[in-house]
């Protein structure tokens, strides 16, 4: 008999200057994440390779052809595209799903102190570094995508500034694993809150709050930011282009006089517009 697979992977080889819009484009068709190669490796060959996971239904073929059409367009302005992408989709057994994005998947320093670990792995933490152990599950955010990377070193920039007399709020929106959230706790912002829409999200933002010592410290919840009370000095928001703009004005009023408001998870293409609605 024919064994179901429960998740469909996805593997895209691509020229690594477009490894970002790919990856931002993978998610936008539904992969719960993105695996990548590491990145010293990526570096040495100029080639990016990308693992996406897919719930093998009835919209893995739509997602599947508008990942090839996205990639045709590519190559139509750029012929390293069409020279070194390959697509391949391969199923895989649900029981298997750990086990192949965790492979990929090692301690990472993020910014000037900050550390992501994964649970699975020891790592013997240096002089001055703030290690946030981590099990994404199956939801986003484990630090290796240049996205989450460069809102953790906002934040920690942030926190560094700020006088340890007066503590910054955070509010997270799209906490999804909880790392920036969590990163927040553990860089000396206070009150933190992570919120987002996905309840599975949730559940894994909380685990990984206890797997870090902070699980009667941060707030995280389902609430929709229209009903989050108060305001924050700092809210952040790594999500797709499309979900900012349609939040911008509960994003906005959620923010403090003087705030900072970062926005990730934006494709360069995408940059104007987002900069115009804000």
């Amino acid at each position: 008999m024919e064994t179901k697979h429960e998740w469909v992977e996805i593997t895209v080889t691509v020229d690594a200057m477009y490894a970002d819009a790919v990856a931002n484009f993978l998610l936008e068709q539904g992969s719960t994440g993105i695996a990548q190669e590491d990145l010293r490796e990526q570096r040495a060959s100029g080639i990016a390779c990308l693992k996406a996971y897919m719930p093998n239904d009835d919209t893995v073929a739509g997602a599947v052809s508008r990942i090839e059409t996205y990639i045709a367009s590519l190559a139509a302005i750029d012929e390293k595209v069409r020279q070194t992408t390959q697509i391949s989709v391969a199923g895989i057994p649900d029981e298997d799903w750990n086990k192949k994005w965790k492979s990929f998947f090692h301690p990472l320093h993020v910014s000037k102190r900050l550390v992501i670990k994964p649970s699975w792995q020891p790592y013997w933490k240096q002089a001055g570094e703030i290690v946030i152990e981590l099990d994404p599950g199956m939801a986003f955010g484990t630090g290796t995508h240049p996205s989450t990377r460069l809102c953790l070193q906002a934040l920690d920039d942030i926190a560094a500034q700020v006088d340890g007399c007066t503590r910054a709020s955070l509010l997270d929106v799209g906490t999804g694993s909880g790392i920036l959230a969590i990163a927040g706790v553990l860089l000396g912002f206070a009150p933190v809150v992570g919120i987002d829409v996905d309840a599975t999200a949730i559940a894994c933002a909380r685990t990984n709050a206890e797997r870090n010592g902070i699980g009667d410290t941060l707030s995280l919840s389902t609430t929709p930011i229209r009903d989050v009370a108060g305001v924050f000095s700092v809210v952040v928001a790594n999500i797709l282009p499309h979900t900012l703009i349609h939040m911008k004005d509960h994003l906005v009023a959620r923010l403090a006089p003087n705030g900072t408001l970062i926005l990730s998870g934006i494709l360069a293409e995408k940059a104007d517009e987002v900069i115009a609605a804000f």
